[in-house]
């Protein structure tokens, strides 16, 4: 049975309609990207998964020369798309983030993983096995900027609805798409900090997607990262560059190919 990641994001319903949702984001995402990443106008950015390509996108915009990898062949399509019409040039590649060899290594000034792109793997040495393909392809000096939803933010906000196996929880929604009533499910298991989330049509009784991914606490989230081989430089709490607290509910670290943890 393939894995959650290799079919989820070939759907018109649940993940891209959510990443459309965000694009009203993209702005201030963007302006956070370039000013912690340092870019210069014509810095080589790898885009890892870019999704739909909003990101890529919009910083071909702005000058930089943009690589967009993804393993669905529909985001990619998506990412050309949205290129064409705003008339920019990006490079687009399918790839697996746990094997970027079809990428010359430090090719790159700087590579973004966004919107909760990190953690999708069952096992963390496959979590890692990305950061350290990343790291590969960042030339000396280069940077990562990953941002994921900041587990212990998570657990404080989300109240227990109903009680799960393992004594997690489970929160339930529902929303109408196209005509169509879809019931949202998040199922969270603290002993391995995933968050499984299921999207169904209620009158189809059909899972239009499931998404299992890990989520991370500050002190996970650079473990995994320095075991990639990338060394963390600073960390935020939201796109707009506040200060990363315990519960701030996003988690931005931005992490090097060399050089020690900043004071900043």
């Amino acid at each position: 049975m393939a894995s959650w990641w290799a079919t989820a994001f070939d759907n018109e319903h649940g993940l891209r309609r959510l990443h459309e949702q965000a694009a009203e984001d993209t702005a201030d995402q963007v302006a956070l990207i370039e000013r912690e990443l340092g870019l210069a106008e014509g810095s080589r950015v790898l885009d890892v998964p870019c999704g739909t390509g909003r990101h890529a996108v919009s910083l071909a915009a702005r000058g930089h020369r943009v690589t967009c990898v993804d393993l669905s062949e529909d985001y990619l399509d998506a990412t050309r798309r949205r290129a064409v019409g705003h008339g920019v040039a990006v490079d687009v590649v399918r790839a697996d983030m746990r094997d970027l060899t079809a990428l010359p290594g430090g090719s790159f000034d700087a590579a973004v993983n966004m919107y909760t792109s990190f953690g999708y793997f069952d096992r963390d040495e496959d979590n890692a096995r990305a950061a350290a393909a990343i790291a590969r392809v960042l030339r000396p000096g280069g940077r990562l900027l990953v941002d994921v939803v900041n587990r212990d933010w998570f657990v404080r906000n989300f109240f227990r609805s109903e009680f799960a196996s393992g004594d997690g929880f489970v929160i339930r929604d529902y929303e109408e798409v196209d005509g169509e009533v879809v019931l949202h499910q998040n199922a969270f298991d603290p002993r391995t900090s995933r968050l499984r989330w299921t999207c169904r049509s209620v009158a189809a009784g059909r899972e239009h997607v499931v998404v299992d991914y890990r989520m991370y606490s500050l002190h996970e989230l650079l473990a995994v990262l320095r075991a990639g081989g990338l060394h963390p430089v600073r960390t935020l709490g939201g796109y707009d560059g506040r200060p990363y607290e315990l519960f701030s509910p996003r988690l931005l670290c931005v992490a090097g190919v060399e050089g020690g943890v900043s004071r900043r």
